[in-house]
């Protein structure tokens, strides 16, 4: 009894084990697109501070971004067209923006990705 016991446990403990790397790599993709909408909002928001943007500047930015995201979807893995699409973005919200907030935009620093740690792209250390 004490051997089937043991054997029962020991299924369960791999059954669980091996459910576990399954249901984590499923939540990858939800937790990675939370990720960049997060720090899309944070950056929407540090624009509107930055440059004081209108009400109606906030709408289209966010339309704007709300198109973007859905283009970033559909070009997923391609660098080259997903570098179009953050172009085109940038150059839709710069044309929402008053000529002295587009001075204020174009200082603005694309800021560096999340564990890149200001390296550059190419660069060792």
């Amino acid at each position: 009894m004490k051997t089937s016991l043991k054997l029962v446990l020991t299924l369960i403990a791999l059954g669980l084990s091996a459910v576990s790397p399954g249901a984590q790599a499923a939540d990858k993709p939800a937790k990675a697109g939370q990720r960049a909408k997060a720090a899309a909002e944070e950056h929407d928001k540090m624009l509107t501070e930055k440059l004081k943007l209108t009400a109606e500047q906030q709408e289209k930015l966010a339309a704007i971004r709300k198109t973007e995201a859905e283009q970033l979807k559909e070009v997923r893995g391609d660098r080259t067209k997903m570098a179009e699409v953050l172009k085109s973005g940038r150059e839709q919200v710069r044309a929402i923006l008053t000529p002295d907030q587009q001075k204020e935009f174009d200082a603005i620093k694309p800021e560096a990705r999340p564990g890149r740690k200001g390296k550059k792209a190419g660069t060792q250390s």
